[in-house]
């Protein structure tokens, strides 16, 4: 639930109204509850002194002047001692309080956990100091005896020792809300600021002040009435005693359970809050935070809490951030693959890398470097920004045995990174480029040749981590290899263009000398190739043209009368090659056969004469030669 739309305490109302003086409102209302113990002791006093009428009025006078005068001296003691509190206090109620450095924040903490303490403290000694004094002084003037002395010393010893205790617990819970509002939010100067009483303390404190407050009323009476009842001997006095002691012991329960109540409280409300605050981080909300409203050892454990909560937000925030970086530079590196898959010509391949490289990942420039023909230089081929446009310009080249993050990573064929640009001594300073924190150059290299290589830069410094170069390194060896593969399929693609330039020099020939004789045309229906309701439609085999067909019809020819005569005209134009191809197969098997034929009649011979006889009569037969003539002859030197 928002905070804002929380009921809030009757002390958070308080403080939203007064501000700057909730200091002063709640220890005037903390001397106002707790001066009721001024009552008790006067009661205390009566029942055991036995004053008489002027005496108890004089000193009951005298007293809460006294009284008055020290609660009075402690409120401005808090006003002007605590300035910076409670400008504080108002500054924050009225939401301008403006950024300031640890050291005032920590100072108004450290003096508003330690409030509470010392504010009861100074209570009990200002008491003591003006009280015990003034009881003294009226001895004389109202002829006090040394048991009405003791007495009232007592009576009112109980009441400064229960009204200072229970202004500390008191004071803790009305200052719940100020401990709320100025916490200090730096978690790391918070820790072990925390300077009021621990529980430990309190509880010990509590014990003890029960046990002195219980003697303290008790114990006078019980030996007042007593020494009364054995002086007079009456039986009454003894039930005297049992109705003030039931009194009191019923005072000193009520008193014990206010003062166990607000201990506990003390302890249980900050423990249910943290737990509620820890249920709602435990589903995943951890812009929680606990309330620091105690300044003992659970305010300690809210700030520890919130100290861990808030590193535990700070990694979930830093591995959310490095998961975002790490999926896109996988979705970079994907979209290069699909990319260096798609793209066959090395310009735009190049070009759509390095764009995507500072697009998708964010760099400040990107550039790729090729070998030059020679060997010596990386040039460069295409980058980004107007830096890189200049440099396309200027075809920029960086020597390979230069002092530079490219030549270097070609020549090591490995990458170098500069984590910090400028105390990097092998980098080469680029003026067009004066943004430049960080640097990495990775190699190109596809079957153990370096092509060339990749270069980013970013404006931070350490931009370049360990997963960050295995992603860029991942992309590089991508275009790399899809510029193998560009650079092997120009060649496969020349190498085919000439292989169909051969073929269709061969094809052509082929067809010429198969026409040699005449030209093979055949119609029908009188067709004049000069119509102009004709329809030509080349005889074409492996785009060579070999012939035409011409068909003269009616004015208009449909364009599905068209597709269905350029299907037969392809399929003539294959059985006209198959058939010459058929022709030339047989007419080469006939060839081999008639060697075969004849080698094996000469080699049926064993004289050259014979040899010579059959080779000639053979191969004239063959030929139909009219005449042959078959001879050896040596040309002599």
């Amino acid at each position: 639930m928002n905070k804002s739309l929380e009921k809030k305490s009757l002390p958070e109302n308080t403080l939203q109204r007064t501000g700057g003086l909730y200091l002063t409102v709640v220890v005037f209302i903390s001397q106002i509850i707790s001066s009721l113990g001024a009552f008790v002791a006067i009661y205390l006093v009566q029942v055991n002194a036995e004053l008489s009428p002027q005496q108890l009025s004089g000193l009951s006078k005298t007293v809460a002047l006294s009284w008055l005068i020290a609660h009075l001296f402690l409120l401005l003691l808090v006003y002007f001692y605590y300035k910076d509190l409670r400008l504080d206090l108002g500054n924050s109620q009225k939401k301008n309080k403006l950024a300031s450095d640890a050291e005032p924040e920590i100072k108004t903490w450290e003096q508003l956990t330690t409030f509470s303490g010392r504010h009861s403290i100074f209570l009990a000694l200002t008491l003591f100091v003006t009280v015990f004094p003034t009881i003294f002084s009226q001895v004389a003037t109202l002829n006090l005896t040394t048991d009405q002395l003791i007495y009232a010393l007592i009576g009112f010893g109980a009441a400064i020792l229960s009204s200072s205790i229970f202004s500390l617990f008191l004071l803790e819970y009305l200052l719940t809300p100020a401990y709320k509002t100025l916490a200090p939010k730096s978690a790391k100067e918070n820790l072990l600021l925390v300077k009021g009483f621990n529980i430990s303390t309190k509880m010990q404190g509590i014990t003890i002040a029960l046990v002195l407050i219980s003697i303290l009323l008790v114990a006078p009476i019980g030996y007042h009435q007593t020494f009364k009842a054995l002086e007079t001997g009456e039986q009454s006095v003894l039930k005297t005693m049992q109705m003030q002691s039931l009194f009191v012991a019923i005072l000193t329960i009520a008193f014990g359970y206010l003062l166990s109540h607000l201990f506990a409280r003390s302890v249980s409300a900050p423990l249910s809050h943290l737990i509620e605050t820890f249920k709602k981080i435990e589903v995943g909300d951890l812009e929680q935070r606990a309330d620091v409203t105690s300044p003992d050892e659970t305010g300690e454990l809210a700030i520890y809490f919130n100290s861990m909560v808030s590193r535990l937000d700070e990694l979930q925030h830093s591995l959310e951030t490095q998961i975002a970086q790490r999926t896109e530079q996988i979705q970079a590196s994907a979209e290069v693959g699909r990319i260096v898959s798609s793209i066959l010509d090395p310009d735009e391949l190049i070009e759509r890398v390095v764009n995507l490289i500072t697009e998708r990942l964010g760099y400040y420039y990107a550039s790729i470097f090729l070998i030059s023909s020679d060997g010596y230089w990386a040039e460069i081929k295409s980058a980004t920004g107007e830096a890189g446009k200049t440099l396309q310009e200027r075809k920029h080249r960086l020597s390979i045995s230069g002092k530079s993050m490219v030549g270097s990573a070609i020549n090591l064929r490995k990458a170098r990174i500069a984590h910090d640009a400028g105390a990097e001594a092998v980098r080469f300073d680029n003026p067009l480029l004066p943004n430049t924190r960080s640097e990495i150059a990775l190699p190109l290299i596809a079957g153990g040749r370096v092509l060339g290589a990749l270069d980013a830069q970013s404006t931070e410094a350490n931009a370049f981590q360990e997963e960050v170069v295995e992603t860029l390194q991942g992309m590089a060896n991508q275009v790399a290899v899809a510029l193998e593969n560009a650079r092997l399929f120009q060649q496969s693609e020349e190498a085919l263009r000439e292989i169909r330039a051969s073929h269709q020099v061969q094809l052509g020939k082929a067809w010429s000398e198969t026409l040699a004789d005449g030209d093979l045309e055949f119609s029908t229906g009188g067709v004049s190739p000069s119509a102009e309701d004709s329809l030509n439609i080349p005889l074409a085999v492996r785009d060579q043209s070999i012939g035409e067909i011409i068909l003269e019809g009616g004015p208009d020819w449909l364009r599905e009368d068209q597709d269905w005569v350029e299907a037969v005209a392809t399929q003539a134009a294959l059985a006209l090659e198959n058939a010459r191809l058929l022709e030339d197969s047989q007419q080469l098997a006939l060839q081999e056969r008639l060697v075969a034929e004849i080698t094996s009649k000469i080699w049926s011979s064993t004289t050259p004469d014979g040899i010579l006889k059959i080779a000639i009569r053979e191969l004239g037969n063959a030929l139909g030669a009219s005449e042959a003539v078959i001879e050896l002859d040596i040309e002599e030197e």
